[in-house]
């Protein structure tokens, strides 16, 4: 079939073992949600339900918030050149309090 402007479309053929690839995708996520679930009956094991269990999974949680907001550019765009220029003026006490209302984001 030829394109509106008169030339050859071009068909780009899949890689010949595209499949494959996907499956080890998939099976890499399938296996990853089993020891995860694995690993939360063992915590639910080891701590049941209570303040040690809260305090544990707000632990393990936060590392990736923290790399959710500010390493993969949600935040960090925003918040470094704002603190930055804050900084570079000299307002620290201004800048402090950007970066406790970043951080307080962070936890909401």
């Amino acid at each position: 079939m030829a394109a509106a402007s008169g030339e050859p479309e071009v068909v780009v053929p899949a890689p010949p073992r595209a499949g494959a690839a996907a499956f080890l995708v998939g099976l890499g996520i399938f296996l990853s949600r089993i020891v995860g679930l694995l690993r939360e009956r063992v915590l639910a094991t080891y701590f049941g339900t209570g303040l040690h269990a809260d305090v544990f999974a707000a632990g393990m949680r936060l590392p990736n918030v923290l790399q959710n907001l500010l390493g993969e550019g949600t935040l960090s765009a925003s918040f470094i050149p704002a603190y930055s220029a804050l900084l570079g003026q000299g307002r620290t006490q201004e800048a402090g309090r950007v970066a406790g209302a970043a951080f307080a984001l962070c936890w909401a």
